[in-house]
């Protein structure tokens, strides 16, 4: 059974995420993209993610993936979510290889 991701992003990179996991073509993990309302995804820090974040956005998704540049204690924000929460790489044109 694949993995159900929750990718977060901020309005500018939302589009060029969408074109880069489109053109990884078939993978081995569900995925849906949330815009956290914000327009740079590298100023999201923690804290702004766990006040943002909503359960019901969350769902069934088994890990979250943050942007690289995010700030702040992902395993904090994990145990508060309940959902293992990663860094992804920095430049979402690296995501292929962040799944190798």
């Amino acid at each position: 059974m694949a993995e159900k991701l929750l990718f977060l992003t901020g309005k500018f990179a939302e589009p060029s995420l969408r074109q880069v996991l489109k053109q990884m073509g078939e993978v081995d993990f569900e995925y849906r993209i949330h815009q956290l309302g914000v327009s740079v995804a590298a100023l999201m820090t923690d804290k702004m993610i766990a006040r943002r974040l909503k359960p019901e956005t969350i769902g069934d998704s088994e890990r979250i993936i943050v942007p690289g540049r995010c700030r702040g204690d992902m395993d904090a924000l994990s145990q508060q979510l309940g959902v293992p929460v990663v860094r992804g790489p920095e430049e979402v044109k690296d995501l292929p290889l962040f799944f190798g």
